[in-house]
């Protein structure tokens, strides 16, 4: 765990709350007046933080320099989305009367000045702006802007390539006045790709639901830190693309609002990767048992023996009914077998643990479950081999089945165990999950606190929650990996890690990360309805960096 906890924000961001980010924006205001301004303490320092280390005279004035980094964050992403020839297409900015507003009134000055044509429309008289969106509302005046009051009714079809919805953003709640209502009806009407500044307007942050009617965005821009809002099932319908720009917040201020849950991205593959032993032999490269199979399911055993193979494990056993011998031997050649019992064995049972037992001698990481079958007789192998097991162990599938709650509380269970259930297997086992995504991190931490495991909890996104309380969430949304034997694969990434000196916790992240990372990969080249899970096998070398 020790690579987990030495990232840096700017390497693996905590996920926060609306009312988290609210108080480190007031914090963070007071604390660059107190301090007479500082530093960007992560990512690249924006023109408007080199123009504010002279200090600031009231929090105003340091919310002011906050809300025109934010308008350059949005700027640089609205020239993403438009491209090449910006200069010939517009941008409808629609504001409300806050700070979201303001954050669109500091985009649109930006686009002014860089001669791109935008129209603003506004949902609150000028008068009305306060604080921060003032003061942007001043500087949209001196260069040139000019602002269109609206009380909800925009134009039916205008000409625009990009809408800007800088409506209410973070921290909405409750059902939409009707002016903004009808404002979200038109511009969903419109049928114009939206960009939304820290929530689509009709997200309900305090109730983690989207509302209807809703902007649904094609892209969500969030400022500071990310929302797990924006990654939930429920939000991501409406956040679509998601982009943290992170803002000038100090890591002592998010000390304070840091809650153990992280976002985990790709980027940290490289730095959680273990080292190679260029001089070393296979067994110093690691060692991995794999128990799989049974008589309908040799397929699982072949996926997760081939990931494990190809995730730099250097010796590889499977540990398989004999009768699936011949089957599974056409379709690999480089791991080791062990065949269980005779050559009329197709499922494991009790009478087989002595052999399995000394199968796991000089093993490194063991994986249980994938194919096992529920026969009666093999759910009992399972818990007797588990029981009292000191290997690092990925226990998935047909090993979580055989288990079920008894896992949490079994005399002496396995020690450095990883469960890895998608969202059926947990309830079939261990009971309903909340019904609102947003409560999944404290539910899925008072279980790997308790009981001292990691879980990985599969799905979009994916969680995993480790013993020492951290949460990470891992955001991805493709369909091509929605397919059987995508958690074989998964497990045998998993596996091979931990056989390579990996910390069951850091090999649960960055084996979900690089399980992603090449699905991500074959679906780019192969499409989401084509590709397989051995699809995704092969793309792993590119996913290790390889």
């Amino acid at each position: 765990m020790e690579l987990l906890s030495n990232l840096s924000y700017s390497e693996c961001a905590p996920v926060v709350t609306a009312e988290a980010m609210r108080f480190l924006d007031g914090d963070t205001k007071r604390s660059r007046v107190t301090n007479n301004g500082f530093q960007p303490f992560w990512g690249t320092q924006s023109d408007a933080s080199s123009t504010d280390s002279d200090g600031f005279s009231s929090t105003i004035d340091a919310g002011y320099s906050l809300m025109k980094m934010a308008g350059i964050a949005l700027f640089r992403r609205v020239c993403n989305f438009l491209g090449e020839d910006r200069e010939r297409k517009s941008v409808a900015i629609v504001i409300g009367g806050g700070n979201n507003g303001g954050d669109g009134l500091a985009l649109a000055s930006n686009l002014i000045v860089a001669g791109i044509p935008c129209t603003v429309y506004s949902l609150a008289k000028p008068e009305t702006f306060k604080d921060e969106a003032s003061l942007a509302y001043e500087d949209f005046e001196k260069n040139g802007g000019k602002l269109i009051y609206i009380s909800g009714n925009l134009p039916e079809k205008p000409q625009f390539s990009l809408v800007v919805d800088c409506m209410l953003g973070n921290g909405a709640s409750g059902e939409l006045r009707p002016a903004f209502a009808r404002a979200v009806i038109t511009i969903s009407d419109w049928g114009i790709p939206i960009l939304a500044a820290d929530a689509p307007t009709g997200y309900d942050s305090a109730e983690h639901h989207a509302g209807l009617p809703c902007i649904e965005a094609e892209e969500t821009v969030l400022f500071g830190l990310p929302r797990l809002d924006a990654y939930t099932q429920e939000g991501a319908r409406v956040f679509g693309k998601v982009t943290v720009e992170p803002l000038d917040y100090p890591d002592d201020l998010i000390d304070k609002i840091n809650n153990g849950i992280f976002l985990a991205t790709e980027k940290m593959i490289p730095a959680l990767l273990p080292d190679r032993n260029d001089f070393g032999d296979k067994r110093s490269q690691g060692t991995a048992l794999i128990v799989a199979g049974s008589g309908n399911m040799t397929g699982a055993a072949a996926l997760c023996t081939k990931s494990a193979l190809r995730s730099g494990t250097g010796l590889v056993t499977l540990a398989t009914p004999k009768a699936l011998l011949p089957a599974l031997q056409t379709k690999l050649d480089e791991p080791v077998f062990c065949g269980i019992g005779d050559a009329s064995t197709d499922k494991l049972s009790i009478m087989h643990l002595m052999q399995l037992q000394d199968a796991t001698q000089h093993q490194n990481a063991i994986a249980i479950g994938p194919g096992l079958g529920t026969d009666t007789e093999t759910q009992d192998a399972i818990r007797m081999f588990l029981t009292g097991l000191q290997t690092p162990v990925v226990v998935d599938a047909d090993a979580i089945n055989a288990c079920g709650s008894a896992f949490f509380c079994m005399e002496g269970g396995p020690a450095n165990a990883i469960i890895t259930p998608h969202k059926r297997e947990w309830e079939r086992n261990f009971g309903p999950l909340p019904s609102n995504e947003s409560f999944y991190p404290e539910y899925l931490r008072q279980f790997a606190t308790q009981f001292k495991i990691t879980i990985v909890l599969k799905g979009c996104p994916t969680y995993v929650a480790i013993p020492d309380g951290r949460i990470y969430i891992i955001p991805a949304h493709n369909s091509g990996l929605a397919k059987g034997g995508a958690g074989d694969v998964l497990t045998g990434i998993i596996v091979a890690l931990l056989s390579q000196g990996v910390a069951a916790a850091e090999a649960a992240v960055l084996g979900v990360l690089l399980h992603q990372k090449a699905g991500r990969l074959t679906r780019k080249k192969m499409g989401a309805f084509g590709m397989l899970p051995s699809d995704v096998i092969e793309m792993l070398p590119t996913a290790f960096g390889c």
